[in-house]
């Protein structure tokens, strides 16, 4: 395999200890694919030890010593197929426009660039290519010390709804601008925190959410067997669909479905009034019509939000509604 001359001549230089990982590996797990791992030698380790050595290459050998044994890790882990894609884009672009990060602490670094990616990728709705995307055009405003911070607003940003509180904790500890940038504002964080925090479907953008659709099912590889029924809960939507209950975590950038205890759903406080009157649906002061069929529709409302669903339909329907 052709590889970078800075990676080529490290893997020389500690040739006996890097081959005895291997036999170790090789020991321990049957089945264990030597052309795998060349291959992602080449294709992941390489392009970020060629990165830091452009920068930094003191650090280099630590940075190719990391990433060997995580490449071990990961392939006893069966990270392959779709995932493994995946991850080579991660260290081939992400990792690398970081290097500096890398450089600085590569184990730390590149485990969580790359845990992230794949528990993103793994979420229902959430979008990790943006996240990846965002991610490297902030690269050159985020350090080694700030970068799970930002990795986790920027996640947020990205469909993981149930990140909002922690993000925006997490937020309040980075530099302004980085995270304005993580959330994508032309402002600076203090003059969005408030407003964030006040409505979950606000946005800098400006522009109106209209909501979001949540569901399917479970034989078209959505999250529901049956029609799912809605209660409002303490921080989303409880959900029972069969004999599995979740939350469901809804905001502006994304919605998310997790394990809840069925008691949750049993004992979840009724909703403020919903009007269900053929297609259309009114909370309050307001009203809005469907286009879920009249029959069997219903509807839940939370301080901030209303769930529309149908027991002919795996789908929920969550629009913005501030109850006045």
């Amino acid at each position: 395999m052709t590889l970078s001359p800075a990676l080529a001549r490290i893997l020389a230089a500690g040739r006996p200890p890097f081959n005895a990982r291997v036999a170790a590996a090789r020991r321990a797990r049957p089945g264990f694919d030597g052309a795998a791992l060349a291959q992602a030698i080449r294709e992941r380790l390489d392009p970020v030890v060629a990165a830091v050595a452009a920068i930094a290459p003191d650090a280099a050998p630590a940075v190719a010593d990391a990433g060997f044994d995580m490449i071990l890790g990961l392939a006893g882990h069966g990270i392959a197929g779709e995932r493994g894609a995946l991850v080579d884009r991660v260290w081939q672009t992400l990792a690398v426009a970081h290097a500096s990060s890398v450089a600085e602490r590569p184990f730390a670094v590149l485990a969580m660039l790359t845990n992230a990616a794949l528990t993103i990728a793994a979420t229902p709705g959430a979008r990790v290519d943006e996240w990846i995307d965002r991610m490297s055009a902030m690269a050159p405003q985020v350090t080694a010390e700030t970068l799970r911070a930002a990795g986790q607003v920027v996640a947020w940003r990205s469909g993981m709804a149930h990140y909002r509180d922690g993000a925006i904790v997490a937020a309040d500890g980075l530099p302004d601008a980085v995270a304005a940038a993580a959330i994508g504002s032309p402002a600076g964080w203090a003059e969005i925190r408030a407003a964030l925090v006040d409505d979950p479907w606000w946005t800098p953008a400006g522009e109106p959410t209209t909501g979001i659709t949540f569901g399917g099912f479970t034989g078209f590889g959505g999250p529901f067997a049956e029609p799912p029924s809605v209660r409002p809960g303490p921080h989303g939507f409880l959900v029972r669909s069969g004999l599995r209950t979740g939350l469901l975590v809804v905001d502006a950038w994304g919605a998310t479905l997790h394990p809840a205890d069925p008691a949750e759903f049993d004992d979840a406080a009724t909703s403020a009034p919903v009007h269900v009157e053929g297609a259309s649906i009114a909370v309050g002061d307001r009203t809005v019509r469907t286009e879920l069929p009249p029959d069997g529709l219903a509807a839940v409302a939370s301080p901030t939000s209303v769930a529309i669903f149908s027991r002919y339909s795996h789908l929920i329907r969550i629009v913005p509604w501030r109850i006045r």
